[in-house]
């Protein structure tokens, strides 16, 4: 069982939470810039300049732990796609169940509709990242 590698976690994370950044600013720029999501975000934004930096910190964080977590469990899975699909996943489905929780108890100024496109492309662009990031890591 390999040691895991915490500089190509890092590495990796940075490039797998920037990947999934620029795949859901691509997708919600062009493709679903008239949605209510869209407009709830802009709505929040507004008079917030840190929130973009603080919504890149949080990619990044999120592509280390992701990394992190396909690190940890390719012993058990083995290293390749299937075990970063897991890994990516498992983390989006997290963050998922969280924003879920803040619509039902009505703290988000959206609806649970409007959330569902936006965590399908979250879905699909961590996978996509999660891929990019976990076939560079090596122990």
């Amino acid at each position: 069982m390999g040691k895991i590698n915490w500089g190509r976690v890092f590495l990796c994370g940075i490039v797998t939470g920037s990947v999934s950044a620029l795949l859901q600013l691509l997708v919600f720029f062009f493709a679903l810039p008239e949605t209510e999501f869209a407009a709830a975000v802009e709505a929040a934004r507004a008079g917030r300049p840190t929130v973009r930096a603080l919504g890149l910190i949080v990619f990044f964080a999120v592509g280390i732990l992701t990394i992190w977590l396909y690190a940890a469990i390719r012993p058990r899975y083995g290293p390749g796609p299937k075990t970063a699909v897991v890994a990516g996943f498992a983390v989006w489905l997290s963050g998922a169940l969280v924003d879920i929780y803040w619509i039902d108890l009505r703290v988000t100024p959206f609806a649970f509709g409007a959330l569902l496109a936006p965590l399908a492309v979250a879905l699909l662009a961590h996978i996509a990242a999660t891929l990019l990031g976990a076939w560079h890591y090596k122990e």
